[in-house]
């Protein structure tokens, strides 16, 4: 019983894929939207059988409301998420609850179009009826289809990483040799992190300890002063030393790359994958 619950909790954290553009994540608002309407017009569930005239109009109207209550959700709590930086680490369970409470949102979008649309007045004890109606639609689709992406998405990173072999990389980077990052050479960097108008440099000393140092700077500074180099960028957030990488992993998010003398790993974000392979 240990080992299942384990596992389930082992499962709930594990990284999810990142929709690294709006319109991926609209079009997936899209996509439910259509199927709501298409789900209740063809099964007509919750007493829809018994509207006998523009039955369509009206599966179409709760559709709309799923789309409606969503933006609502974008435009509000998701940038108070953001702001808490909530979205940092992503895991399945987080996609889950944000779900959960993007549901919450279409339900009371539906409850408002139901009563004063359809019937003509609010009732808000009905509301919770609505909720669980729209859970009951969307909570079973939604987490099977989770947890399929992230699944395909940890497979797929993963047989790419094993294609990866970081002793192509051990040359040195005689070309730049001579080159240094706020007085760090670049054969000691390891990684570059951006911390919104500073960086953050993880770099080794003399005696091969990690060491970290804060600037301030922009990304897009640091790279162009790395342009043509063994440091490129493997995420929006961070670059990385290539020559400095020993172990490639993957997960739903992409690949994680492993350094000498430094324990952090280095997300490679699948945008930037080709850039490894």
């Amino acid at each position: 019983m240990k080992t299942y619950i384990a596992n389930i909790i082992e499962f709930a954290n594990k990284p999810f894929p990142e929709d690294e553009s709006y319109w991926a994540y609209w079009k997936i608002l899209i996509a439910l939207s259509l199927f709501v309407c298409f789900f209740l017009f063809v099964f007509q569930p919750f007493g829809l059988a018994s509207i006998e005239s523009n039955r369509f109009l009206v599966c179409l109207g709760f559709g709309s409301m799923t789309l409606v209550g969503a933006l609502v959700y974008e435009i509000s709590v998701a940038r108070i998420l953001y702001l808490l930086r909530f979205y940092k680490n992503w895991t399945f369970i987080k996609w889950v609850g944000t779900n959960l409470v993007i549901m919450l949102f279409i339900s009371l979008a539906n409850f408002l179009f139901a009563r004063l649309v359809l019937i003509g007045y609010i009732d808000w004890q009905f509301f919770p009826q609505m909720i669980y109606s729209t859970l009951m639609i969307g909570i079973m689709p939604m987490t099977i289809l989770g947890g399929y992406k992230m699944s395909k998405e940890e497979k797929k990173n993963q047989a790419i990483a094993e294609t990866i072999l970081p002793e192509r990389w051990k040359i040195s980077d005689n070309s730049r040799n001579e080159s240094q990052l706020f007085e760090i050479p670049f054969g000691q960097i390891r990684y570059v992190e951006a911390l919104q108008n500073y960086i953050k440099i993880g770099y080794v000393n003399e005696q091969s300890q990690l060491k970290e140092r804060t600037e301030r700077a922009t990304m897009k500074h640091v790279i162009q002063q790395v342009e043509n180099s063994s440091i490129v960028q493997s995420h929006r957030s961070y670059l990385v030393n290539k020559t400095s990488i020993e172990k490639v992993e993957g997960n739903a998010q992409g690949l994680l790359l492993s350094l000498k003398d430094c324990e952090k790993l280095i997300p490679v974000s699948r945008s930037r994958i080709s850039l490894f392979k």
